[in-house]
């Protein structure tokens, strides 16, 4: 019972992470109609631009708090800029393209980031996590000692969930998002300013991006890979959703990560990994 007990954590902890990603995928596709291929390379490369300012640029002498805060700075900015160039320089010139044409433009900048990514950080492994808990910081559940981090991540998942369905039903600028996701010309002809509209979209989506992979550092070996890959999970996640529903798109991450982890259960039970491997 204490082993499905940690494992229930584990696996809402990575659902946390699959359903951050997606709620950036839907944010960006409600507003837009972009499904975005690229959403985890965004995230890919401003999780690398946190990671070298927590271990490449911090003084020794900071307290572990003030770089980690750094570090977290450096990648929202990065994310929120690199979103807006991408929506000003490519998409806002692509927006009466079919929706495929814009799926496969996304793609491409999928590529060059992966390109760039690997030419500047290479494609070597890492695990030098950047921890917004204390490393050692447990909570104890059922008797079952819980990293705080895992913690940190479920709570952010629901935090951002909700944050982000009260802003696009109570808002003002929230209702033009919605109003530009159900008719951008009806919108634009109301007054709503589209083009804003989308500029913020992409910001948003791109710091949810970073969010998501900054969060997973602690808990997984990564490369420009692997971050990158995070798309597949997300994207289930958000068609679980419909790509419009934000709860039933964190339920779907949620439910993912369930799925991929009490299988652990079972395999243990048989002997551990060595018999998955056969």
């Amino acid at each position: 019972m204490a082993a499905f007990a940690a494992y229930t954590i584990i696996g809402l902890s990575l659902g946390g992470i699959f359903s951050l990603a997606a709620l950036g995928i839907v944010l960006i596709y409600r507003t837009t109609g972009v499904l975005n291929f690229a959403h985890g390379a965004m995230g890919m490369f401003s999780t690398f631009i946190a990671w070298q300012v927590f271990y490449g640029w911090s003084h020794p002498f900071w307290p572990g708090w003030l770089s980690t805060l750094l570090a977290v700075i450096a990648g929202l900015v990065f994310a929120a800029a690199m979103g807006l160039f991408l929506e000003f320089a490519v998409f806002r010139w692509v927006r009466p393209r079919e929706p495929v044409v814009k799926a496969v433009i996304t793609i491409g900048v999928l590529l060059a980031l992966q390109s760039a990514a690997s030419l500047i950080w290479k494609n070597n492994q890492y695990h030098l996590p950047i921890y917004l808990a204390p490393q050692t910081a447990t909570i104890t559940i059922s008797d079952v000692p819980i990293g705080a981090n895992n913690i940190v991540i479920i709570v952010a998942a629901l935090v951002l969930a909700f944050g982000l369905g009260a802003f696009l039903r109570y808002s003002t600028f929230g209702r033009a998002m919605r109003a530009v996701s159900d008719s951008p010309t009806s919108a634009s002809l109301w007054g709503v300013p589209v083009g804003r509209v989308g500029a913020v979209s992409w910001m948003l989506g791109s710091l949810v991006a970073a969010v998501a992979g900054i969060l997973i550092t602690p808990f997984i070996n990564f490369d420009t890979t692997s971050l990158t890959l995070l798309i597949i999970d997300a994207l289930a996640a958000a068609l679980i959703g419909g790509l419009v529903s934000l709860p039933l798109t964190v339920l779907g991450g949620f439910i993912l990560g369930l799925l991929e982890t009490y299988p652990t259960i079972w395999i243990q039970s048989l002997g551990g990994f060595a018999v998955a491997a056969k």
